[in-house]
């Protein structure tokens, strides 16, 4: 309730101020199961997550297993390559140190960015015509990002809302 509220509150302020406004929901798809663990051990030592911590945490998330049921039916054991065990403590955690460059450039080319889970919200008010091309840097920005970590943006679940009516110069 309190991030509506947040949100309700950011765009009280731009129809005050008669902007126009857009906000954006990106969300990506398979989040958790698609990076590859190599990646993912790169990006924490980076992170200067390192030693023991960086060997319990390849520890958890190698070797592990998963089999499908269907019906009374079991698949045979398959390998986990990738991907982080969800409905895990340490599986946000991971998400959040993954995501935390995507959210730096973002925010370096002047975009307001919010995320949770496998989504990204992107917010820019737009005054000018240079606005709406920040806006599309940004979408290329998150395109750019999700195919270097083998991502990929679930354009059907992407939504945009445009907000107030102030014309663009």
């Amino acid at each position: 309730m309190y991030k509506f509220a947040k949100m309700c509150e950011r765009l009280d302020v731009n129809f005050a101020r008669q902007k126009l406004c857009y906000s954006c929901v990106c969300r990506f798809s398979k989040t958790f199961d698609t990076v590859s663990h190599a990646k993912r051990y790169a990006l924490l030592h980076a992170y200067v997550i390192q030693g023991p911590l960086l060997k319990w945490i390849q520890n958890f998330l190698t070797g592990r297993t998963h089999q499908t049921r269907i019906g009374c039916s079991l698949s045979e054991l398959a390998d986990l390559l990738g991907g982080v065990v969800q409905r895990s403590g340490l599986g946000p955690v991971l998400f959040l140190v993954f995501i935390d460059g995507l959210a730096k450039v973002l925010e370096s080319i002047g975009v307001v960015t919010k995320f949770f889970a496998d989504d990204v919200k992107v917010y820019l008010r737009i005054v000018k015509s240079d606005d709406c091309v920040i806006l599309q840097k940004a979408f290329d920005v998150i395109s750019c990002w999700a195919s270097d970590w083998q991502l990929k943006v679930s354009v059907e679940k992407c939504n945009m809302l445009h907000i107030g009516s102030c014309p663009v110069s």
